[in-house]
Order: C-alpha cells, then sequence, then structure tokens
C-alpha cells in the first residue's frame, strides 16, 4: 500500500471543496498542486482502489440552476419491494436523494424530489405513485435552504501520515 504524501493530503482536502466551474476541472486541480493532471487522475484512482476515497462527485446545486421546487416524498412501500421500488425510484432524473429509512412508520423509503414549479413536483410525484403503485405517501416541502455544503474530513497541511 502506497503511503499517503504531500500532494494526497492536499489533493484530499482540495477535493472537499467545489469543483472549479470551468472547461476542464480536473486541469485546474492539477495546477493548483502543481502536477499534470494525469497524474492527478492517477492520484484519485490509487486513493479510490486503497479504500481512501470511494469517489469524487459533484453535487449540483439544483436552486442555483433553475429547480427552485422541491419536496422530500417519503412512500409507503412493502418491505420486500423496498430494493425494487427503491432503484427505479433512484433512477428518476428528478430525484436527487433515495434511501430507506426505518422508524417511521409505514413510510420508509425517502425521496427527495426537485422540479422548477410545485407544479411540476406534483405531477412527477403523481406518475412515480402511478407508474410503481405506491398510493401511500406524504410530501414535505422545501421551504428554504438552510445548509448545503460537503463533509470537510480535512484540513489543508493537518493529518497523519499513513
Amino acid at each position: 500500500m502506497k503511503r499517503v504524501d504531500g500532494i494526497d493530503r492536499k489533493l484530499l482536502w482540495l477535493i472537499q471543496d467545489d469543483l472549479p466551474v470551468e472547461k476542464r476541472p480536473f486541469d485546474a486541480w492539477a495546477q493548483t498542486l502543481g502536477i499534470e493532471p494525469g497524474e492527478l487522475i492517477s492520484r484519485l484512482e490509487l486513493l479510490r482502489r486503497q479504500g481512501v476515497i470511494r469517489s469524487v462527485k459533484a453535487i449540483l446545486r439544483h436552486r442555483q440552476t433553475g429547480f427552485s421546487s422541491g419536496a422530500m416524498v417519503v412512500w409507503a412501500v412493502p418491505g420486500d419491494q423496498v430494493d425494487r421500488i427503491g432503484r427505479e425510484l433512484a433512477c428518476r432524473r428528478e430525484v436527487s436523494h433515495c434511501y430507506e429509512r426505518p422508524g417511521f412508520g409505514e413510510y420508509n423509503l425517502f425521496s427527495m424530489i426537485h422540479g422548477r414549479t410545485d407544479d411540476e413536483v406534483l405531477r412527477v410525484i403523481g406518475e412515480i405513485s402511478s407508474e410503481l403503485g405506491i398510493d401511500r405517501y406524504r410530501v414535505y416541502w422545501s421551504l428554504r435552504e438552510l445548509k448545503k455544503s460537503s463533509m470537510n474530513y480535512f484540513r489543508e497541511g493537518g493529518g497523519e501520515e499513513s
């Protein structure tokens, strides 16, 4: 196993922040670190193979892209159907989150649905209900966003070498 060196630590710190909004964002990260883009990608892949990171993903700031309506929808799904229905629900482009949660009575499948308008979100909820045969659900509208940030596990220059 490769030791996490100083460049890797700086890379781990860097990827916790927003991806630069430019045509070649990984090139910008590589330039910040003083390495070639190919080396940056290789380092990320090695960190992933070693289990240091699971993946690098972009987080869509949906309100900034025109999707100003959103609702948490909780679905009452029979336990033996949660996996199948959860996979189908998660494949919808309007669904940003989908997960099973115990402790909420019959409502065991949670999803976050986004749209440009409340009517659009309601239309999608209706389609999902009809297509998947789920007639028991509750809708909790998002009123305002209080926080949206990635987790920060590393601090610049901090941490231990492993």
